[in-house]
């Protein structure tokens, strides 16, 4: 900050100083002769017929009627001797009786030669207002535009640099954090740069660990899982008696358990650590949804009845079709466990946004959680699922499938919310993304 104004003050104060400078001596060079006007040619015509109706005192010559005359037309009116005029090129315009002007401060002073004397009249009358110049007027338009145009170039290194950093934070890198920012270290943005430039460091040094960690999830712990599962496959349930084959069940089932986390695990890294440009193309939704719906069929185990309302009268659809099929699925799933008959998929569209609403007739979300289930891990339980929030499986899943869905929201630059029901009472979740202007 102190770097930034006492640079700017500086800058503008030099520019002022010689700006100002420049234009005022090309106003002194170049400014038009002052030329005499018909009133001054007569008012100098008339003090010299005056002074000559008398005759010269011996002394002083006509320096007291030039005082009386000049007393009582309230006028600065002086008698020089002709050699006081000291430039040769004036003593000719003089000698010839032409009238000379020069300028002091806010007075014109004119010189004009009394006729038949040594003596020259010297005539101080106040100056016109310059300001009323249309060349004044002109100078004075251009010192503003010089001062603008130097403000400018001040200006124009910091709004550069400044995209430059708006830019970077836009654009991620190949690893999901920006590029290296490089500033010259003569820009006033230098120190913030450097701060960025440590700060995109450490991201890609947590991403490498996280990365390195999802790895290690995926190799160190699938090798044992299917160590166990071939164990548990080898075990002969004919042996066992009815405890014991309970157990067996339920250790299967926690490694079918552990074995599902992993791979949402891995699947919630891989779009976190994702960076792509989507290949959105048109399509009809309708056919997706069919498809999702004949899978969900054949595993609906609860007899559940999932319906297709397509309000857009079959008009296409724009998006990456895997990655809505993901979100698709993970919203009909989330949708299935707390559902109690009915889950109702809606399309629809607007003039700028695609539309899609999934609603179950379940209990329902709490407006005070509906933003916190999107988060990672997050899930509600109970048979009640207004109840509480917790990270544990107790109605099945990690908490992972909604977070999957608002990122993949994110990068179709839409949305994904939970809003209240409109048809079955139970939750809601919509998903808007824009149309892409062709």
């Amino acid at each position: 900050m102190n770097r930034a104004f006492l640079s700017l003050y500086f800058f503008i104060v030099t520019s002022v100083v010689f700006i100002g400078w420049g234009l005022n001596q090309f106003w002194e060079n170049l400014a038009p002769e002052q030329e005499p006007t018909p009133e001054v040619v007569a008012l100098l015509q008339l003090i010299e017929t005056d002074l000559l109706s008398q005759q010269p005192q011996p002394d002083n010559g006509y320096q007291q009627r030039a005082q009386d005359i000049a007393a009582r037309l309230a006028i600065g009116l002086e008698l020089l001797p002709l050699d006081d005029v000291a430039q040769s090129a004036a003593l000719q315009e003089l000698h010839a009786g032409d009238i000379l002007a020069s300028r002091s401060d806010n007075h014109i002073i004119w010189y004009k030669r009394l006729a038949g004397s040594d003596e020259v009249m010297m005539l101080t009358l106040p100056a016109a207002d310059d300001s009323e110049s249309p060349f004044h007027r002109l100078l004075l338009i251009v010192f503003y535009l010089a001062i603008a145009a130097a403000i400018y170039l001040w200006v124009w290194p910091l709004s550069r640099d400044s995209k430059k950093l708006e830019l970077q934070t836009r654009t991620l890198g190949k690893d999901g954090v920006p590029d290296t920012l490089r500033i010259s270290p003569a820009s006033t943005l230098y120190p913030l740069a450097q701060a960025f430039n440590h700060m995109a460091q450490r991201l890609r040094e947590l991403i490498a660990s996280h990365r390195e960690m999802t790895n290690a999830v995926s190799h160190e712990l699938r090798t044992p899982l299917a160590r166990m599962k071939f164990a548990l496959a080898l075990i002969d349930e004919e042996k066992l008696d009815d405890k014991n084959r309970r157990q067996l069940r339920s250790v299967e089932q926690d490694v079918a358990e552990m074995e599902a986390l992993i791979s949402a695990l891995l699947m919630y890294a891989g779009f976190e650590q994702k960076t792509q440009t989507l290949q959105q193309t048109s399509g009809h939704m309708r056919d997706l949804l069919a498809d999702i719906q004949q899978r969900f069929n054949r595993h609906n185990e609860r007899q559940l009845q999932l319906e297709i309302i397509d309000n857009t009268e079959g008009k296409v659809f724009s998006c990456e079709w895997k990655l809505m099929e993901t979100v698709l699925q993970n919203l009909i799933n989330n949708a299935a466990r707390y559902a109690s008959h009915t889950i109702r998929v809606e399309l629809a569209q607007t003039a700028t946004q695609y539309r899609i609403a999934v609603e179950d007739d379940g209990p329902g979300i709490p407006v005070e959680k509906r933003e916190k289930v999107f988060e990672s891990f997050v899930r509600l339980y109970g048979e009640n699922a207004q109840d509480s929030l917790i990270t544990t499986t107790s109605t099945g899943g990690f908490g992972l499938g909604l977070a999957i869905v608002k990122r993949i929201l994110q990068w179709h630059g839409g949305t994904a919310t939970f809003v209240e029901p409109e048809q079955l009472g139970g939750a809601r979740a919509v998903i808007l993304w824009p149309k892409r202007v062709v």
